[in-house]
């Protein structure tokens, strides 16, 4: 099986740790598993209280402009970028909000600097457009930021091998009661 060229938690990750403005205000990278699912945050919540949370999963699909041929493998990687603030001070919260839109703002400076090294390598970042969303008031008591999405894509190769078939898986011709809605 073919890997990626692209290993979000790594790239994102490594974007943290490098980033001045990200160092000095004490945000450290974790991995969750999804957006509904927050466990890696959640396991450094009691120490640590700023977060760039890089999802270890990612959505995608396989698009050909033809159908046939040209195959891409499209992915969507989606990274939060949170800080606390004491609960129920707006203030505080506008200040630490603040913060996280000038790190996103950072982070896409430098996506935008290093998609030309990954072009290099078939890979490709979709900067046309970087969706993001900032986060209401009351998430998790106290956290406010955003989270936004990176869309790469990257040539696949899709051969069909004989050899990796068995004789008797058909050739798809035949009928079958499966999925008619007759019964």
């Amino acid at each position: 099986m073919e890997k990626s060229k692209f290993d979000a938690v790594r790239y994102f990750t490594d974007m943290t740790d490098s980033n001045k403005l990200a160092k000095k205000s004490g945000f450290i990278p974790v991995t969750i598993s999804n957006t509904d699912n927050l466990e890696g945050l959640m396991e450094k919540y009691r120490d640590n209280d700023r977060f760039v949370a890089i999802t270890d999963t990612s959505t995608g699909n396989l698009a050909s402009p033809d159908g046939a041929y040209g195959f891409q493998k499209r992915r969507a990687y989606t990274v939060f970028i949170l800080s606390a603030y004491e609960y129920g001070n707006f203030d505080a919260r506008q200040t630490e909000l603040d913060l996280c839109r000038e790190l996103f703002h950072q982070f896409v400076s430098k996506i935008i600097h290093d998609k030309y090294q990954y072009e290099e390598k078939q890979m490709y970042f979709d900067t046309h457009a970087i969706p993001n969303q900032e986060i209401g008031r009351y998430y998790l008591s106290g956290l406010t930021g955003l989270h936004f999405t990176l869309y790469t894509w990257e040539p696949i190769d899709l051969i069909y091998e004989t050899d990796q078939w068995s004789e008797d898986a058909g050739d798809g011709g035949g009928t079958s009661p499966v999925g008619t809605g007759v019964e």
